[in-house]
C-alpha cells in the first residue's frame, strides 16, 4: 500500500509555517479499514533533492490549492472525505510525476520542519 499523502500535507504546511485547512481536514478522512502509515524517516537532502523538492513542492501547493474551493463548500463528512480521498491520489501522483519518491518528499518536509537554515534555503528556491 502506498503511503498516503495526509502525512506529507501536515508536513509541508508546518515546515513552511502555514496553516491549511486541507492539510488538518486530511486528519479525519482515512477509511476505517486502512492500515497505519509507516513513521516518515528524517531526510538529509543533497543541492539537487533539494531544488527537486522545491519544484515538487510548488505542483503540490498549486494542486492541493484547487481543492481548498471545494472542501469550503462540501455539505457533509462523506463530502469532505471523498473529495480529500480524490485529492490524495492526485497528488501522490503530483509527487511521483516530478521524479520523487513519496517517502523522500515526506522526510524531506520533516527536515525542513526541523532545520531553519534548511527551511531558509528552500524558501529562497520557491522565490
Amino acid at each position: 500500500m502506498q503511503p498516503s499523502v495526509k502525512a506529507f500535507l501536515a508536513a509541508t504546511a508546518v515546515a513552511f509555517g502555514m496553516y491549511s485547512p486541507f492539510a488538518m481536514a486530511q486528519g479525519n478522512a482515512a477509511p476505517a479499514n486502512s492500515a497505519a502509515p509507516a513513521a516518515t524517516q528524517i531526510v538529509k537532502p543533497t543541492d539537487s533533492q533539494l531544488e527537486q523538492y522545491a519544484r515538487t513542492y510548488k505542483k503540490v501547493a498549486q494542486t492541493a490549492s484547487e481543492y481548498q474551493p471545494r472542501l469550503d463548500a462540501a455539505k457533509s463528512d462523506a463530502e469532505r472525505q471523498a473529495i480529500v480521498q480524490e485529492a490524495d491520489q492526485r497528488l501522490v501522483g503530483v509527487v511521483s510525476a516530478n521524479g520523487m519518491d513519496l517517502a523522500d518528499y515526506n522526510g524531506i518536509s520533516l527536515a525542513i520542519q526541523q532545520d531553519p537554515a534548511l527551511r531558509q534555503r528552500v524558501e529562497g528556491m520557491l522565490k
